[in-house]
This record gives structure tokens, sequence and C-alpha cells, in this order.
């Protein structure tokens, strides 16, 4: 595999050349180690349709048969900063369904859920296993039950991340309802490799780690019995010998124009490819880490205020809050003041702390950037921020 340079990469996005750097790395690592791999999905269709990344994509989607997977998943130390192997088994935090490359040095954090921080949160590229099947319903049986512990090592991450602090109500529902065990993480993804991979000797791949409708979906094995190389952007990628069956089978219109619903960006919230993912983590971890003795500035007047107020009121100084709905201004909440946005940047200073609480985060983040204001936290609810 050539190296990855300048040439012919000028329309793409710095998260498009960082994803086919990761690439690279992978593929070298895999050369080295006698792995087995493929492309898929988007970044198969994008090797045949563009010999690149589909012009709207920006996921690389690669596969490996279980043996080759497995004999990765053991050795993360192969990849040495700024790259990560995030496993399911060794980032708890981020509960990830299937393994994924990660560079250290960039940022890709989508919108929290509240559940887990997220765990490792750089620019990566998905690597799924090829799991073995007998026939259609048997895969779809194990699609099921992986899609089942799935949401139980997720529902256990979070209740080791918020030990020691009371839960909201939603994340106990979800946490209980779903079988979460506090401490008991690592044993449910331990279950799920061997839950996956159950099968051996089989005529048929699945790859049950993916939640949607392409988890219990057929592949014939014979599809991957050997491989060609295809050119994606300025380097050759392993695809299945297959790889028009596969296509065909992944997407109902094969190789023609996918439905506009398909063509997707990036679900990221924060996509940087110059900073570290923790300078800006902090934000959504750190919002009462040296607080005392400081003015609080809250950009919000909603639900997620009311909740901030009745978790963290007896904590913070709130003095006023900022909101863009009009009717608000000049109206206490909850007997603090709202105010309009404009007056804001006067207010800000070394004694203050601003803190947005509200569902719309990463629009009201770009706002106060725009105005020039960067030295802000979110709330987010179910985060345990270490007190209460």
């Amino acid at each position: 595999m050539g190296s990855v340079g300048n040439e012919n990469m000028s329309n793409l996005s710095k998260l498009q050349k960082v994803e086919l750097e990761i690439l690279t790395k992978f593929s070298k690592i895999c050369e080295s180690e006698n792995l087995t791999w493929f492309a898929m999905f988007g970044t198969l269709l994008g090797a045949a349709r563009h010999s690149g990344f589909i012009p709207w994509d920006e996921d690389i989607d690669v596969a490996m048969p279980r043996p080759d997977y497995d004999r990765l998943r053991a050795h993360p130390e192969l990849f040495k900063e700024p790259y990560f192997l995030q496993t399911p088994q060794n980032d708890p935090a981020a509960a990830s369904h299937f393994m994924r490359l990660r560079r250290s040095d960039t940022t890709m954090i989508k919108r929290f859920n509240g559940l887990t921080r997220g765990g490792h949160l750089g620019a990566c590229i998905d690597i799924m296993p090829l799991d073995e099947v007998p026939d259609v319903t048997r895969a779809r049986t194990l699609h099921a039950a992986a899609v089942k512990i799935q949401k139980q090592m997720l529902a256990s991450a979070a209740l080791e991340e918020s030990a020691n602090t009371r839960l909201p109500a939603w994340k106990a529902m979800f946490c209980y309802g779903n079988g979460g065990i506090a401490g008991s993480y690592h044993l449910f993804a331990e279950r799920y490799e061997w839950l996956c991979s159950m099968y051996s000797g089989q005529p048929y791949y699945s790859i049950p780690v993916l939640s949607g409708a392409n988890g219990s979906r057929m592949l014939d094995k014979g599809w991957f019995s050997s491989s060609e190389m295809m050119k994606f952007e300025n380097i050759d990628i392993p695809v299945p010998l297959g790889w028009r069956e596969v296509l065909v089978a992944c997407y109902p219109n094969g190789l023609h124009e996918p439905n506009i619903r398909d063509r997707r960006r990036s679900e990221a919230a924060i996509v940087d490819m110059d900073r570290p993912f923790e300078e800006h983590l902090w934000r959504f971890t750190d919002m009462l880490k040296g607080v005392d003795g400081k003015k609080i500035l809250v950009f919000g007047a909603g639900d997620s205020l009311m909740i901030l107020l009745e978790r963290y009121g007896s904590d913070l100084d709130i003095v006023c809050v900022f909101d863009n709905d009009e009717a608000k201004w000049g109206k206490i909440y909850e007997g603090i003041p709202v105010r309009p946005p404009q007056e804001l940047p006067a207010m800000i200073n070394a004694s203050t702390r601003l803190i947005i609480a509200s569902v719309w985060h990463i629009e009201i983040a770009n706002q106060l950037e725009n105005m020039g204001l960067y030295d802000y936290y979110v709330f987010i609810d179910g985060l345990n921020y270490g007190r209460k």
C-alpha cells in the first residue's frame, strides 16, 4: 500500500485525510501480522464507484474474519501513539460494539447521551468482525442476542461511571431495565465476543455486532474467499473477490445512487483534526472543577436548567440565565433573572463561569464561539460531576 500524500487529496476534508492515514497504518500492521481484511459498506461502495470516499461520506468501514479480528483484538499494543486500538474490552467508557482504530491527537466527539463520558474520542476507522452463521434464522437470533448484550454492556459501564452518585430516573431505568450490573462490564464484554463467534465451519458470514439491519445480513463466505486490490483515493485497498455480490446484498440499489437519506455527514458534534480530544472534553466533564467562589452564568432557561438546579443548585451561585427566546427576557425563572444573549460578553470575567444547560448545547456553543466566547462548560444530564 502506498503512503498517504497530498496528491489528488485537495477535495478531501481534514477528517477524511486523517481517516485515510489511519487506514494506511491499519493496513501496514495487518500486512506485517499477516491479517486478512476487506473494505466494507460505504468504503467498498466508494472504492467501486468513486475510487475513494463517497463525496458525502466521512466514515471508513473495514471487516475481518473472526480469527483475524480476535488476533488483532488481543494485541492493541501493535499500535503506538498517536494510534489507539479501541476494543470493547479496553475502553469501557466507550462500550463500543466493535474495534475502532483511533488517533489520539484528534477529536471526534458525538453528542453525549449522558450514560458515559465516551472514552477515547479521537478520529477513527471502524473494524468489524465477520462471524460465521449457518442460516438466516440463526443469524437473526444471534443478532438479537448481540444487541441485547450490547445494551447490557453500556448499562453496566454507565453504572460504573455514576458510582456513588444518585442516578437520574431515566438513567436508572435504562441501566437496570437493560440488566446493567456495576463491576461486571468486562465479564459481559467477553461473553459478547464468545456469543458472536459461537458458530464455526458455516457457509455464511454475518456481522451481528452491528445494531441496524446489516447486523443480521447474510453474506456468502465464498465472496470473501480471496481479495483483489482496488483504488481508494491514492492508496490501494483489498476488497472481497465477490465485491459486486456484497454490495448488492448490503445496498438494495447495488451500485446505483443510494436514496437521499443515505447521504449523511458525520454525526460528530465536535470535529477537530488539529487538537487532541482531551482539549475539548473538559467542557463536558469538568463543570464543577474549580467552581468554588465563582458567579455562575447559565445559557438555557428550560428543562435542563431545572435539572441542573435540582442536582447542583445548592453548589452553584447562579446570578442570571441567558436564553434565545425573547419571550423569556426580563422574566424570573426559578428565582433567576433571564437576559438576552447579547448582554453576555460584558458579564464574562475571571470570577464567572459560563455553563450551557440545554439539549441544544452544540448549537449554543457555536453561537457563543461566534460571539468570541470560548470559555464555557456544558451540563449533560446523567454524567457524574463529582458532587451529590
